[in-house]
């Protein structure tokens, strides 16, 4: 299946090398190795964070095990997409259009992570290392975040330029998209685990902070409406383009949630039910899209669906608390939150499909 448009060759003047049209043709074969390299970066991402969480204060040096997985999958990414664009340019595409339009900007975001890879030595090097949540916010960082979700994204927009009409819709064929959605979101919670409620389970199982508990509240309330923000963006831009397989939910849902766990596992390992409960939540949701089938056509089905999605999700994640040791918030609280988090992913479906504006 085709990225991009036809190439078209044209005439060679003499013995000039031949110039082509347009964009190279490259297919889903293609995607799939962008994936598998992505996914080996994201796992170093990861595998970062859970070294960072777990040995805190002890990480001095820039050359760990864990950094080395990161910039090797980086490397392979990279690799291939530079070594396939200067193969292109070789047989006569243009330097710009070396690969398929969606790709280059995946070219751009090698470079952007090379060049913010060497920024980050540097950066170690003048301010020394960060603590805890200055880890997620280091320009640096941020700067690595945007060169790989740059390159991440890759299969997911060449998949949305897709002729839908030659587009089969099937597991086979979408599992790359599907996955390269589960990785983009995963980036986007990992960058934002200070607010997330499934690697800080442990926070809502524990006793009732003494004192006044408000910013105990408003900091946990955050934990459930910007991880509700971030999967209904996802999910929804992904319903508004493809008729999705059942399964795709429960493996993007349950997916992220395993690796957001992953990363608070020093501290929450004994709230482990959650894992079941992201699970079933996932499940619930393909079973909310496949009966309400969700798109912009059927408008009620789109509402319901976006507010129930993670009101459900959120529901279950805390009743598997309440059902193996019980949280501190009372039911006004944690109720009331899984509400405002379908109010969240309602009010994403106005943005998706806002109400037709009035002819003057």
């Amino acid at each position: 299946m085709a990225v991009a448009s036809d190439s078209v060759p044209t005439q060679p003047k003499g013995g000039a090398r031949q110039c082509k049209i347009g964009y190279p043709l490259i297919g889903k074969r293609f995607d799939w190795w962008v994936v598998l390299a992505s996914a080996w970066v994201v796992a170093g991402l990861f595998l970062d964070g859970w070294a960072h969480n777990t040995l805190r204060n002890a990480i001095e040096t820039f050359f760990t095990p864990w950094h080395a997985v990161l910039y090797s999958g980086f490397t392979v990414a990279g690799g291939m997409l530079v070594m396939t664009h200067a193969r292109n340019v070789i047989q006569g595409y243009q330097l710009l259009r070396g690969l398929p339009k969606v790709y280059m900007l995946s070219l751009l975001g090698v470079f952007i992570f090379g060049l913010s890879g060497g920024a980050d030595f540097l950066w170690h090097s003048l301010f020394g290392f960060e603590v805890d949540t200055e880890a997620l916010l280091s320009p640096s960082h941020l700067s690595l975040a945007i060169g790989g979700l740059l390159i991440i994204s890759g299969p997911f927009r060449a998949a949305w330029e897709r002729s839908r009409a030659k587009e089969k819709q099937g597991w086979l064929d979408l599992l790359p998209t599907i996955l390269s959605l589960l990785l983009m979101l995963s980036v986007f919670t990992f960058f934002t685990q200070f607010s997330n409620l499934f690697p800080h389970a442990n926070q809502f199982a524990a006793n009732r902070p003494s004192g006044d508990p408000y910013f105990w509240d408003v900091t946990q309330i955050s934990y459930v409406l910007i991880p509700a923000g971030l999967m209904m963006t996802f999910i929804l831009l992904a319903i508004r383009r493809w008729t999705l397989p059942i399964g795709s939910l429960t493996l993007i849902l349950a997916g992220n949630a395993t690796l957001m766990f992953v990363l608070g596992e020093s501290y929450s390992s004994t709230q482990w039910p959650v894992l079941v409960a992201a699970l079933i939540g996932g499940v619930v949701a393909d079973l909310l899209l496949a009966t309400l089938r969700p798109s912009a056509q059927r408008l009620m089905s789109l509402r319901l669906f976006a507010f129930t999605t993670p009101f459900v999700f959120f529901l279950i994640y805390f009743a598997a608390l309440l059902l193996t040791g019980g949280i501190w918030w009372r039911i006004h609280m944690w109720l009331g939150v899984t509400f405002l988090a379908g109010i969240v992913g309602l009010g994403l479906s106005f943005l998706l499909v806002p109400p037709p504006i009035p002819a003057e």
